[in-house]
């Protein structure tokens, strides 16, 4: 398992939809999993680490746990929105299912 800068790979590349990120997608994956196993708030805290600005957008939380601990730490400041798109419309959007 690895994480970008533990192996040199090339972050800026990482956030496109290239082949370059598909090749070591499950890799990350895993080192990601490992993370959380090993400490929960682990991605949520670096994240908020040096943050000053009183309001915070987090775009992604793709775990309950992940909301959990911004509510354990942060409390009623904490406040949720879920935005749902059909199939259909991620679809229009180019939006393409891939198993794995």
């Amino acid at each position: 398992p690895l994480s970008p800068q533990e192996h040199g790979l090339d972050f800026q590349r990482l956030l496109d939809a290239s082949a370059y990120k598909e090749t070591y997608r499950q890799d990350m994956i895993r080192w990601g999993e490992e993370k959380r196993r090993a400490d929960p708030g682990f991605f949520c805290r670096t994240v908020v680490e040096g943050a000053v600005q009183p309001v915070w957008v987090v775009s992604d939380t793709r775990r309950l746990s992940d909301v959990e601990w911004f509510r354990d730490v942060y409390g009623d400041a904490v406040q949720t929105v879920r935005v749902v798109a059909t199939e259909e419309t991620r679809k229009r959007r180019n939006w393409v299912f891939v198993t794995g």
